[in-house]
């Protein structure tokens, strides 16, 4: 093993602005291990853009932590529940007679079919 190799085995690799942004949501909600939480905090170290966005995000994220959290009246809790037990229940069902009412019948289409195949030819033809 070379010197470079051991003396970069226990240090993580630079992250990208991409990969460092993506983890801002993790870093946020204390949810990164500490070897990568570490290492999105270096990266914010070393750069400004990064840094600029996380104290952006972490802005936001305090903000939003203290909005009053409201409730939906039972009313409209149960209304929603019920439609979407009916949803599950008659899903199928409802996804079949929408095709029947939507379906462009294959009578019509057929000579509609036809009629452009004969004006195209028509038009080839008269050129």
């Amino acid at each position: 093993m070379s010197a470079n190799q051991h003396r970069l085995r226990g240090v993580e690799p630079r992250l990208s602005h991409r990969d460092a942004k993506a983890l801002f949501f993790a870093l946020a909600d204390e949810e990164l291990p500490p070897p990568q939480a570490q290492a999105v905090r270096s990266h914010l170290d070393g750069c400004d853009e990064c840094r600029a966005g996380w104290v952006r995000y972490e802005k936001t994220v305090q903000r939003v932590r203290q909005v009053e959290r409201e409730r939906a009246p039972p009313a409209l809790t149960s209304m929603v529940l019920n439609r979407v037990k009916r949803e599950r229940r008659f899903g199928l069902r409802k996804l079949h007679l929408a095709h029947t009412y939507y379906r462009f019948p294959v009578e019509v289409l057929i000579p509609l079919l036809l009629a452009a195949a004969v004006a195209a030819f028509l038009v080839m033809s008269a050129s």
